[in-house]
């Protein structure tokens, strides 16, 4: 594949070039062209893929970006700054194939290499959506919903975790990253969001984790709609193999808008009085909703605790089989919390990490045991 950039940016440029022979892209010097130069070169040379560079001055550049697209049938890939959404526009305004982050260029090239080359992400199915919720506070719903994530993330490189906890979501902080856009900002460009907005409304962690977080304030959540996160949700499964979304159990039309497309309802308690009642009649809302009790699996968290309701009788309360119990080791997933690190990542041998290695790997469509 002839491969051109345009840049008059030559820190940049030589980012590009590297990434592109990475990728067994043909890009010799040559192929290097300031803006001033790319209309006439590439007017009379075939191209198959340009990249342009916006720095230092974007508007110039978006302004031989239209004249290339008119110009050559070549697909076009544009690197600038992700903070300033009006380029980001522009840019596909004026016919670009992708946006790519100039500060994350190392990593967001090769993704927008694939998806312009028609090799991402097309599966047949989409992304499975996993619905974590808790019947009552404190039975730790985030921290298995970020673990989960974690281990998913390791099996198939990339995974979408969304914290859809408007008020009181703290996904962020257990994985210690610092959220540049939130829910609340995707919703309220519902009228034009797209793949791209979606893509740049995550924040990125190392386990692969890309966090979609919720509103900063509690006006700002006023802002999430039921349609917005029905379109975020079919963009995110177009783009991930899994959507594990942090539910909260206020039921709220968005929050039941996820729970009526999950594949799959953890519902995560304790064995305590007050979190079963809650969970006996968070089933019932479930089966008043239409909800299928078979996307249901009930998992007991902090298992072994002292005076704790005897699995057999809470079976029996609920009506359901308990599927998977995560053992209670507070010192270890509290140590964990506290550093932003998902337990299974941080203490890969603790038997709460195991047990939600086992979680996932059962969502994961393998087996699973007690």
């Amino acid at each position: 594949m002839r491969t051109f950039i345009v840049s008059d940016h030559a820190p940049t440029s030589q980012r590009v070039r590297q990434v592109l022979l990475g990728q067994g892209q043909e890009c010799p010097p040559d192929h290097v062209l300031p803006v001033q130069r790319a209309t006439e070169r590439l007017a009379r040379t075939p191209a198959d893929l340009l990249v342009i560079v916006l720095s230092p001055e974007p508007e110039r550049s978006l302004g031989v970006l239209t004249e290339l697209h008119l110009l050559s049938p070549a697909r076009t890939l544009v690197v600038g700054p992700a903070s300033d959404s009006r380029l980001v526009l522009l840019a596909l305004r004026a016919g670009a194939a992708d946006y790519v982050e100039e500060g994350d260029l190392e990593t967001e090239l090769p993704l927008a290499l694939s998806r312009v080359s028609g090799g991402a992400p097309s599966r047949g199915e989409p992304g499975r959506i996993i619905a974590v919720l808790a019947p009552t506070g404190g039975s730790g719903s985030s921290t298995v919903a970020v673990n989960v994530a974690a281990v998913l993330a390791g099996k198939h490189g990339k995974v979408l975790l969304c914290d859809l906890k408007l008020t009181t979501g703290d996904l962020a902080s257990l994985l210690d990253v610092q959220p540049t856009h939130t829910l609340a900002e995707l919703c309220g460009n519902a009228a034009r969001m797209d793949r791209i907005m979606l893509e740049r409304s995550l924040v990125r962690h190392s386990s692969g984790v890309h966090l979609l977080a919720p509103p900063r304030s509690f006006g700002d959540a006023r802002t999430v709609t039921v349609e917005g996160v029905r379109q975020a949700l079919a963009l995110a499964r177009s783009l991930f193999p899994y959507v594990v979304v942090d539910v909260d159990h206020s039921f709220g039309d968005e929050q039941v808008q996820v729970l009526l497309q999950a594949d799959a309802i953890l519902l995560v308690l304790r064995l305590d009085f007050t979190s079963l009642r809650h969970a006996q009649r968070t089933l019932h809302f479930f089966e008043d909703r239409g909800i299928d009790r078979s996307r249901v699996q009930v998992v007991v968290n902090r298992y072994g605790q002292p005076q704790e309701v005897p699995a057999a009788k809470a079976e029996e309360t609920l009506g359901v089989k308990i599927v998977h119990y995560i053992p209670d080791e507070p010192k270890t997933v509290n140590r964990a919390n506290n550093n932003g690190v998902p337990v299974v990542l941080e203490a890969q041998s603790a038997k709460v990490s195991r047990s939600l290695v086992q979680l996932a790997a059962s969502i994961n469509g393998t087996s699973n045991g007690r």
